[in-house]
């Protein structure tokens, strides 16, 4: 969803402006002109409004996740609907991006999870998150 929501806005921008051009530049390309500007407008706003009614009705989806780890294992909470305790042995990898960290898992399922570097308080906080995965996972990919 993220490639798409940071897209789309650029392409309809895209979309837009040729239709300009063809408007204005070409007298027997109006209804095509004017079609694609309705295309960008649709493709400007889709995304953004998809994004936020999947985050709005959606409980799970727009609740804080709490995370927490120690020597043992990295834990997420979701409120008291949704508790997950992941031990360092099933996360084969990790690493870190501009945004945060991505911790790959076994499960063929859900392939990383992501802990964003905004969720620590500190800087420090973050340095100790770092030795926890390259002490119990390893170095960074």
């Amino acid at each position: 969803m993220v490639p798409m929501f940071r897209w789309a806005p650029w392409f309809a921008l895209v979309l837009a402006v040729v239709s300009l051009v063809l408007l204005f530049g070409f007298d027997d390309a109006l209804f095509v002109a004017l079609f694609g500007l309705v295309c960008a407008l649709v493709i400007g706003f889709m995304e953004p409004v998809a994004v936020w009614w999947r985050f709005s009705s959606d409980e799970m989806i727009s609740r804080t996740v709490v995370g927490s780890a120690d020597e043992q294992s990295f834990r997420m909470a979701v409120g008291n609907a949704v508790r997950e305790e992941i031990v360092w042995q099933e996360l084969p990898g990790w690493t870190e991006t501009r945004q945060g960290f991505v911790l790959e898992t076994l499960d063929e399922g859900a392939a990383s999870l992501s802990v964003p570097h905004r969720a620590f308080a500190s800087d420090e906080d973050t340095a100790s998150f770092r030795t926890l995965l390259e002490k119990h996972i390893g170095p960074a990919n």
